[in-house]
């Protein structure tokens, strides 16, 4: 199969067209490059040859960019979907974000475009590469959340909901409830005053963290706690809990910006959703790789990766691509035990997920899934960061003091 690209550019432009054209000549021995002016054609186009990436501008006048991605997403699910614009009002932007995985801004440098482009189409080989097929050969159907959570994540995405909507929905459903309040009321979000409103507690997390909170409840509440022998459901969601916080907090110590640290949190909060499949379809077998990874001192994701091809971070990917999760989430999640293995080789919120779930491990009391893992390394080094692990760990001490999480002999 060949490694050539086939990227197509859309925009009424002409003269955005030949400047892209022209910025991206050097990649000619890569990407196959198709440009068209209205978006009718570039669907017209795609029903004859398969691209791997669309990048589309967002204002057209025969279909906006945004209703040419979402059909798109409907027709051909499997392209990774770009979006190029200049200014985008907030309301706009929550709509694209159901159909984009990628938004980059006008003017976009050639290097730019080329770094952003690669490390998508490297994610998603990545995750084509892995024995993936074989694994959901074996499930019927892959799980969807329960209607109430799934009603709340589309009115995160609806431009005319405002929080305290959301919030007032939340307030309609128990479970939901208790556990924003819960979350909201620990140590990590420094609350001096007890917050016990649904409402005000939604507005304070802000919808980054409200949302991946509630997706994460709706994820764990399908699992029985008695799924799994020696495993408990609810200190693993615990766990998701207390990692999203620490990535935030070190997104911040290291200088990432607020939207990098929003991502850390949500992928923080969702980096094990993939156990969550293993859990529902594969009780048996995910039991047999924990004991085994706990007899032979082996981390769990090896076992998986031996056993079956693909580990649960890998599985936890793929699922929230299916669910319409960003690119950047998808990416964290993805590469949360192997960060090296990630293209981007800076410190961003993949770094701090990594980090959050190794010391959260590392320090608290054992949440079930076999040997705890160790930081990788050569990635630390690679990035200087060494020696910044036990500042990372500091941050993560409160916390559990105020939890009374105790840590490990």
């Amino acid at each position: 199969m060949s490694d050539v690209k086939r990227i197509l550019f859309v925009d009424d432009d002409p003269n955005v067209l030949s400047g892209l054209r022209r910025m991206l000549h050097g990649m000619r021995g890569t990407w196959k490059m198709e440009f068209v002016t209205k978006a009718s054609d570039a669907l017209k186009v795609m029903e004859t040859t398969a691209y791997d990436v669309v990048i589309s501008d967002l204002r057209m006048p025969d279909m906006d960019g945004v209703q040419f991605l979402q059909t798109v997403r409907d027709k051909h699910p499997e392209v990774i979907r770009f979006m190029l614009s200049g200014y985008m009002d907030k309301d706009l932007r929550t709509k694209a974000a159901q159909c984009v995985h990628q938004f980059v801004s006008k003017p976009c440098q050639a290097e730019r475009l080329r770094t952003l482009v690669t490390r998508a189409l490297a994610l998603y080989e990545h995750l084509r590469g892995c024995e993936i097929t074989h694994v959901l050969s074996r499930i019927e159907s892959l799980p969807v959340m329960p209607d109430v959570y799934q009603q709340v994540i589309d009115m995160f995405h609806r431009p005319s909901c405002s929080l305290r909507q959301i919030g007032q929905t939340v307030a309609k459903d128990i479970g939901m409830s208790s556990k924003i309040l819960q979350v909201v009321n620990r140590a990590f979000y420094g609350q001096e005053t007890k917050i016990i409103d649904p409402v005000h507690a939604v507005s304070y997390l802000g919808q980054k963290a409200a949302e991946a909170l509630i997706i994460t409840s709706g994820v764990f509440g399908m699992l029985p706690n008695s799924k799994i022998r020696q495993f408990s459901v609810m200190a693993l969601q615990e766990h998701c809990i207390r990692v999203g916080s620490l990535a935030r907090e070190i997104a911040k110590v290291e200088g990432l910006d607020e939207q990098d640290q929003d991502t850390a949190t949500m992928a923080g909060i969702l980096h094990d959703a993939g156990k969550m499949v293993l859990i529902l379809y594969f009780a048996d077998e995910l039991l047999a790789s924990i004991e085994k990874s706990r007899r032979e001192r082996i981390p769990l994701f090896h076992v998986e990766k031996e056993q079956w091809g693909i580990t649960h971070a890998e599985l936890g990917g793929h699922l929230l691509d299916l669910w319409g999760m960003p690119n950047n989430i998808v990416e964290a999640v993805t590469f949360h035990h192997e960060p090296s293995r990630c293209v981007q080789k800076e410190v961003s919120f993949v770094t701090a997920v990594h980090a959050a779930d190794v010391i959260d491990r590392e320090l608290c009391c054992d949440v079930g899934g076999g040997v705890s893992d160790s930081f990788d390394t050569a990635y630390l080094q690679e990035l200087g960061l060494s020696d910044h692990v036990e500042t990372w760990r500091r941050l993560h001490l409160p916390v559990l003091d105020e939890e009374g999480v105790h840590a490990q002999a």
